[in-house]
């Protein structure tokens, strides 16, 4: 458990970090373009999301600290909307098309979130059962309940704006769809890892300075997905960077 765990915190510590490298290059190649709040808020988000994950990722690996399972099924949860969301993005990076249109409803994504949130409550309980025997660490709890409900609000408004633009495009879009699930299941993670480990001074800096950086990240989105925020960014991380018409996954 306490290998597989760490291998799980190592890969998803090494995915943030890479996408917010590609983020980085992609602010810097577009430049001329100006300023995208999106792309600085990603890249400042998946810069303290990267660590954190990299973090637990040692202390399993190299530090030898046991991992609980409800942390362990959390980051599970959230492999395969991750694994599918990191290669469109990196098909995009090489040229492609970075998304596909999922036609109708799939009998895979009827049944999939109904799966998941029933794993996900199952999680959940096993973590307050694991907390009320254990205890909490408030300096790890508190951040990370801020990191839950704004990671959650970003879900949200991802997956609000896939169902009111289902009947225009006749199906989903995936990318849209796996942004959506990366972002539930990294708020479910977050709320785990405050609920069941006890915090150190790396991890103390980490998840207080992403406390802001999920604010702004949040801002952005929600500036997006209300329309009043123009951005050159404004279809973000889904298909390849271009001022095009289409818009983001959360913009209705």
């Amino acid at each position: 458990m306490t290998v597989f765990g760490g291998i799980l915190a190592l890969v998803t510590g090494l995915a943030y970090t890479a996408l917010g490298a590609v983020t980085a290059y992609e602010l810097v190649r577009h430049r001329a373009r100006g300023f995208s709040h999106f792309g600085v808020a990603f890249l400042v988000m998946a810069a303290t999301c990267g660590p954190h994950h990299l973090i637990h990722a040692y202390r399993h690996l190299i530090a030898g600290e046991a991992a609980h399972g409800p942390h362990v099924a959390a980051l599970t949860l959230g492999l395969a909307p991750a694994v599918i969301f990191i290669a469109l993005r990196v098909e995009a990076f090489c040229g492609g098309r970075g998304d596909r249109l999922l036609v109708r409803t799939p009998w895979w994504l009827q049944g999939l979130p109904v799966l998941m949130a029933a794993a996900a409550g199952a999680t959940l309980w096993e973590g307050l059962r694991h907390a009320d025997a254990h205890g909490v660490d408030l300096r790890a709890l508190i951040p990370n309940l801020f990191l839950f409900v704004n990671y959650s609000l970003v879900g949200l408004f991802t997956a609000r704006t896939q169902i009111a633009r289902r009947p225009l495009l006749g199906g989903w879009s995936l990318s849209g769809v796996a942004m959506s699930g990366v972002f539930f299941t990294c708020a479910g993670s977050h709320l785990l890892a405050g609920m069941m480990t006890h915090a150190d001074a790396w991890s103390i800096a980490l998840d207080n300075i992403g406390v802001p950086a999920s604010f702004y990240f949040l801002w952005a989105v929600h500036r997006i997905h209300s329309g009043s925020l123009r951005d050159w960014n404004r279809r973000p991380l889904v298909g390849r960077s271009a001022p095009q018409g289409r818009r983001s996954p959360w913009v209705a």
